[in-house]
């Protein structure tokens, strides 16, 4: 499963990626995504939080959508929210290294 950032329909949407694949369309051969569509961001909650917490549900099936592959703009996390059912999004997703400046005398 990848969750990757998309421009659709001018708007920047969220979507889990279920698979790529090539079409002719209007004569062109186009490289193509399947994708299921999280919802648009609660903005009540983004209010309140001042944009630091951005909830969105999985609409899965009821969701479906083609794209092009150009679309996507870039992989993202959505981690479980506890006790509602929502996500949260994550950008830059890692196991991040954190330098304190200290050192360790091994010797």
């Amino acid at each position: 499963m990848t969750l990757t950032q998309v421009l659709h329909q001018g708007t920047i949407r969220f979507v889990e990626v279920r698979f790529y694949f090539q079409a002719v369309v209007e004569g062109i051969e186009e490289s193509l995504v399947l994708c299921s569509l999280y919802s648009l961001f609660d903005e009540d909650e983004e209010e309140y939080t001042h944009g630091a917490l951005n909830l969105t549900m999985y609409e899965g099936e009821d969701a479906l959508i083609v794209i092009p592959v150009k679309a996507i703009l870039s992989v993202v996390g959505m981690m479980p929210f506890p006790e509602t059912g929502d996500f949260y999004l994550t950008e830059k997703f890692s196991l991040g290294v954190i330098d304190t400046g200290d050192t360790v005398d091994y010797s």
